[in-house]
């Protein structure tokens, strides 16, 4: 009975390591800076992006958007295509990318504040930006244009 009770919590532990599923959250090594999408920052959007990820031999192999702003998919899938883990590491587990605009706004961009939670979740966080209005140049038409702009013009009507 020994036996057997030893055998079974052997394969219960040691169960996780046959599948293909990963139990654990495996470490991440080396992953490059995630983006916030400039023209999303300017327009003061945001979104999330849930994705599976499958790793080969510590390295992404394929991911799967599961659900997500579509926009954001590209920034976000091309970053996990960076990440790397240890040569032993095989398996599918998902994770989630947040992108918010959050704080006072700024004269300037900043850069965001990225944080990685220990399940792998990505929270990029960026500040809003002013917007500039430059409303002289917008008022005055450039000389060069004039004669294309005169073609707009309407001819009197005759009556």
């Amino acid at each position: 009975m020994r036996i057997f009770h030893q055998f079974m919590l052997g394969l219960f532990f040691g169960a996780p390591l046959l599948g293909q599923t990963v139990s654990t959250v495996p470490i991440l090594q080396e992953a490059a800076l995630p983006m916030y999408p400039p023209i999303w920052r300017t327009a003061h959007l945001t979104g999330k992006v849930v994705v599976s990820v499958t790793v080969k031999a510590g390295r992404v192999a394929a991911t799967d958007v599961k659900s997500g702003e579509p926009h954001l998919e590209g920034t976000t899938t091309q970053n996990l295509k960076t990440w790397r883990f240890a040569d032993d590491v095989n398996g599918t587990f998902t994770v989630t990318f947040s992108y918010v605009i959050s704080g006072d706004e700024t004269d300037g961009p900043t850069n965001p504040v990225v944080e990685m939670l220990p399940s792998l979740d990505v929270n990029i966080t960026a500040r809003p930006v002013k917007p500039t209005v430059n409303y002289g140049a917008q008022s005055v038409p450039a000389t060069d244009t004039l004669a294309h702009e005169s073609s707009h013009i309407d001819p009197p009507k005759q009556q």
